[in-house]
């Protein structure tokens, strides 16, 4: 199947699970929505799906006139939060596993990596939360030294991101001091479960996941892993050529040793790096894990477009059930962003003449600002699908232009970022 039918598929099935009444009673608290109120199940989902970052009132008002079919009450946002409480996060997962479950079912042939290697990254990033007692029971409470009076939570994001094909596989949402390699390890048995883990699956770590059982767990299973070491570790410090082979000391009872490959990386700015892998030599020259290791680069953009285009921590909810819900709901709107530039890409390539003196890819963040419009009016029966097909043709001529090679220098230290939502006035208890 191409982009737009797989996308297509998507969307109406999405639509179709809305309007099924045993789909939505599946994913509804105990005791919520059981009589009849102002506000149903399905119109608070769609609110969810419609909300921008303005404020709630703000949206209130325009899901009105923008979603007449609905026919949305005149409520309180007090009313709307409440009502919302009502809904596990478990629906919206659903809706991303579902962009998963069908690409990944239709694709005839993904992209792959030297045409042999399935790429994914796994990495985290901490989301601050706003402060709130649901949010200090569920993730974590954390205290300023300068302030102690004042008081946030952090939630730890995980994600396992397939790298050629732009897609995020599996999302999780945990404990601010949880364990990242935790969740790499249930990013993995979720990856199984979907038969994503093929042969020549090659998982890209950054440094601070390796250690000597997380390596061991790799190399028992059988899966190809390429994890970045800290200068520190004596494994780096042993690697003084290009490349070593040595071995991890095993279980002293099984007397069973692990072999290792560390290889060092000059970055041409004085800067080194060492690579911890179990990919055998004949597998991949030794000059390409440079670029194997860079190919992980595009996870941290995924964050930056998840943190800054589609602004996920500004939540419109305090308590740890929004905050899921929109974490879930970000994840389903980034993969369908994927899916329309993804085809809008392989036009563009296939149109551009070989006179041109740059090379140009489609505009991400106008393909976000279009999709998260179009796509709730599709859901609540305003538009037609054609009108969200349409975004595809007009996806290819809203370019931007490829810069190659291009690189910025590594900040090093520095200060921590900026701690938001301390008083976020949108959000609702």
């Amino acid at each position: 199947m191409t982009h737009r039918s797989i996308f297509e598929t998507i969307i109406n099935k999405i639509r179709e699970l809305l309007q099924s009444d045993e789909f939505l009673d599946a994913h509804r608290v105990e005791k919520h929505f059981i009589r009849k109120r102002l506000l149903s199940m399905y119109q608070v989902v769609l609110f969810l799906i419609y909300t921008t970052k303005q404020k709630m009132d703000t949206n209130i008002d325009n899901i009105r006139l923008d979603l007449p079919t609905i026919k949305f009450p005149n409520i309180s946002k007090q009313a709307l939060s409440k009502a919302r409480q009502g809904i596990k996060p478990s629906l919206f997962e659903s809706f991303f596993d579902l962009t998963v479950d069908i690409f990944y079912s239709n694709r005839n042939r993904t992209n792959l990596w030297m045409e042999k290697f399935h790429l994914f990254a796994i990495d985290g990033s901490r989301a601050v939360l706003p402060p709130s007692k649901s949010n200090f029971e569920t993730f974590g409470e954390r205290f300023s030294k300068q302030n102690p009076k004042r008081r946030w939570s952090e939630a730890l994001m995980s994600t396992a991101y397939d790298v050629c094909n732009d897609m995020i596989v599996h999302g999780m949402i945990w404990h601010g001091l949880a364990s990242e390699r935790e969740m790499a390890l249930s990013h993995l048995k979720i990856m199984e479960s979907l038969n994503l883990v093929r042969d020549n699956t090659v998982f890209i770590f950054d440094r601070g996941y390796y250690s000597e059982k997380m390596f061991r767990f790799f190399y028992e299973k059988g899966y190809f892993c390429l994890m970045r070491l800290k200068e520190s570790y004596n494994i780096s410090k042993q690697c003084r050529n290009s490349c070593i082979t040595t071995k991890l000391k095993g279980d002293p009872k099984e007397e069973t040793d692990i072999p290792i490959r560390v290889i060092r990386i000059d970055l041409g700015n004085g800067t080194t790096e060492y690579l911890a892998t179990n990919i055998p030599e004949n597998e991949i020259p030794l000059e390409m894990y440079k670029e194997l290791y860079f190919r992980r680069w595009p996870i941290e953009k995924k964050y930056d477009e998840l943190k800054n285009k589609l602004q996920i921590e500004e939540f419109s909810g305090v308590t740890s059930t929004s905050i899921q819900q929109e974490f879930y709901i970000n994840l389903l709107l980034t993969n369908l962003a994927a899916i329309v530039k993804a085809e809008a890409d392989i036009i563009i390539e296939e149109t551009s003449k070989p006179t041109n003196k740059y090379r140009y890819q489609a505009n991400r963040s106008y393909i976000i600002g279009r999709l998260k419009k179009l796509f709730p009016l599709f859901l609540g029966g305003t538009i037609k699908l054609q009108k969200i097909l349409d975004l595809f043709n007009d996806a290819r001529k809203v370019k931007s232009q490829i810069q190659p090679d291009r690189s910025n220098p590594r900040k090093k230290g520095g200060k921590s970022r900026e701690r938001k939502h301390f008083k976020n006035r949108k959000c609702c208890v």
